[in-house]
């Protein structure tokens, strides 16, 4: 099971803007790798992207986690769907503040993983409004990516014929290129061209053998798409209401 969650930001953009002091209390609450990540950052909504992926994930976490029966090592815990839709309010926050002294460490490309959980994986995007986030008891890959335009010249560099030739609008193709190589760890590393997505068999393929899973979601009518790859045919528990606000 891979459970996926979004979250709106714009709440942050205007706590940056306008409540500075909530600004800093909430930055009180992440995880002193994503508080640097924040520090480091310098247009506001950056700053705010890397805020809410934080919490996000610290606040996900806690979900993900009371599914597991308690079990760090998530291979054999229980497979149950996600039954409430929550947002940062103060028991989430609260929740938050309790995972703020969580461990994040980076493999050799550059991978986050979480030492203290060795079965758990995760994987975070943002892009416009919005941050993302996949957990799974497997090595997982998301990106999020708001529509916007690509250049004739890189689509020839970036994609392979087959998806020129699919019927996917240039943003989705990338997207799901970009959950792939999240997944696997290789990051930018990795040529664009080696590999091939495929949305309406839910591929990804290597010399035309399938090596990982995607599926593509749709947020705000199509404005953003969210890509989630893996190496099976796995379930996401995931839901377009599921996009969660972030409250003072």
């Amino acid at each position: 099971m891979i459970y996926l969650y979004t979250a709106n930001v714009n709440p942050i953009f205007d706590l940056y803007d306008n409540h500075r002091d909530i600004f800093e209390q909430r930055m009180s609450l992440l995880c002193p790798e994503r508080r640097k990540k924040v520090e480091e950052v310098k247009l506001p909504k950056d700053k705010a992207r890397a805020m809410g992926a934080g919490l996000l994930l610290q606040c996900a976490l806690q979900d993900y986690l009371s599914l597991s029966v308690g079990n760090k090592d998530c291979g054999h815990r229980e497979e149950k769907e996600l039954k409430r839709i929550f947002s940062f309010d103060r028991e989430e926050l609260q929740t938050a503040r309790l995972q703020r002294h969580l461990e994040i460490a980076y493999g050799e490309k550059g991978k986050p993983y979480l030492p203290e959980f060795p079965g758990l994986y995760f994987s975070l995007s943002h892009s416009g409004d919005y941050v993302a986030l996949a957990l799974s008891c497997h090595p997982v890959g998301v990106d999020i990516q708001e529509e916007r335009e690509l250049s004739d010249g890189l689509q020839k560099k970036y994609f392979t014929e087959e998806e020129n030739a699919g019927g996917a609008r240039p943003f989705e193709i990338f997207s799901g290129k970009e959950s792939y190589i999240k997944y696997t760890g290789e990051g930018m590393s990795r040529s664009f061209t080696d590999f091939s997505v495929n949305f309406k068999k839910k591929t990804v393929t290597v010399n035309h053998h399938t090596v990982a899973y995607v599926r593509k979601y749709e947020l705000e009518g199509g404005k953003y798409v969210l890509c989630v790859c893996d190496r099976c045919e796995d379930i996401v528990s995931y839901a377009e209401q599921h996009t969660y606000s972030i409250s003072e």
